[in-house]
Order: C-alpha cells, then structure tokens, then sequence
C-alpha cells in the first residue's frame, strides 16, 4: 500500500514538471491568445489598457521606494508595449498600484493615468477598476494580465458586466529557448504548473462565490 502510494505520488510530480500538465491546465482555465498588433487597438474602438497588480517589492539597493516585482513587472511590461503601440492611456488596479506607476515611469517612460489602489484580489480588481471607467466614460478596454490569471480576471469582470478584450502574458513555454516535449519533464515547470492548479482552485471559488451572491 505504502509502495503503491510513493509511485503514485512520484508520478504525479512527474506529470507536474511537463508540458502537457501545462497544456491540460491552459485549456480548463480558459484559451486566451494574445493580443499581438496593438497599433489596431484604437482603431477598433479601445479607450484603455487596465493592467492588474501582482506583487511588489522595496530595499536599500532601490533607495526603499516601492517598486513593481514578479507578476506586476511583466504585466507592466506588456502594457507599456501595448500602450505604446495603441497610444491608449493606462489604469493600473491594485494595491500595488502606486509602486508600479513608479516603475512604469522610471523603467518604461509611461505615465498611469488612472491609479486604483484599493483592491486586494481579483474581484475587487474588476469592481473598482469598473468604477473608475465608470467614471471617464470608458466602456471597451484591454485587460493585461498573466495567462493563468486571465480565466479567474475575465470572470470577475464578466459578474460585474463589463467584458474587456483579454491581452495575456507570461505564457509558460515562452520561458524555454527550445520547446520541450509534453512528456519531457523539466524542473521549472513544476513551480508554474502548481500556480496553474491555484488558478482553477481559484476559478472554482469565484464560481461558487458568484453563483451565491
């Protein structure tokens, strides 16, 4: 009983360091491909970019000033690509929101036009951010987040009925020079794909939190 365990245990950490756990993960959190000519952003009647936070970080070596790390860094990343290339001004929702317009402007040149700094998960995310937008009369906007946030984020929004256009980023196999095999294990994946499992647990309770409200 106890062999058979460990062996089921052990293959199931294999299956986490490989490309198809990726894949599986992906498709039940929902295909969301990215948005990848932003210069037609404006054209096709997008007023905005809102870009979600995900994580800061302050130290001696950046004179202990609040600045964008992990998620929030690539996120800000894609969205000062696409906001260059769209021309479209941008509302940065999070807690996180202050340290990331620093970065924003020091790392990237772009200003925030819109800091909602309130929220503190994805449903305060899309709730605040709606009313901001609200606000400026903003009713068609890209919504930048990572890929795997991108299902739990689309849903939050769509329960306060407002439907952006989603522009992922940080998909797992652009991380690799060569792509690996579905079965050939590799070790960062198993950090990844274990933030895939927390996203559809976390799908599962937005579902049932919206099916309650």
């Amino acid at each position: 009983m106890a062999q058979s365990l460990l062996i089921a245990m052990m293959f199931g950490l294999y299956l986490l360091c490989t490309p198809l756990m990726t894949t599986v993960l992906l498709t039940l959190l929902g295909k969301f491909p990215p948005v990848t000519n932003g210069t037609l952003l404006k054209e096709q009647g997008y007023q905005a970019i809102v870009v979600l936070s995900g994580g800061w970080y302050r130290s001696e070596e950046m004179h202990n000033q609040w600045q964008a790390s992990g998620y929030s860094l690539t996120r800000l990343r894609y969205a000062a690509h696409l906001a260059r290339e769209s021309q479209l001004p941008i509302l940065i929702s999070g807690i996180e929101a202050p340290a990331m317009a620093n970065t924003l402007i020091q790392d990237f040149g772009i200003d925030a036009k819109w800091l909602e700094a309130k929220s503190q998960d994805t449903d305060e995310n899309a709730r605040f951010s709606r009313d901001v937008l609200a606000k400026n009369g903003i009713k068609k906007f890209v919504l930048v987040t990572d890929v795997w946030h991108m299902g739990r984020s689309t849903l939050a929004f769509a329960h306060y009925n407002v439907h952006p256009l989603a522009a992922p980023t940080d998909f797992p196999m652009g991380f690799f020079l060569n792509r690996p095999h579905l079965l050939e294990p590799k070790a960062g994946l198993l950090q990844v794909n274990m933030f895939g499992l927390s996203e559809c647990l976390g799908q599962i309770q937005y579902r049932v939190m919206y099916l309650f409200r």
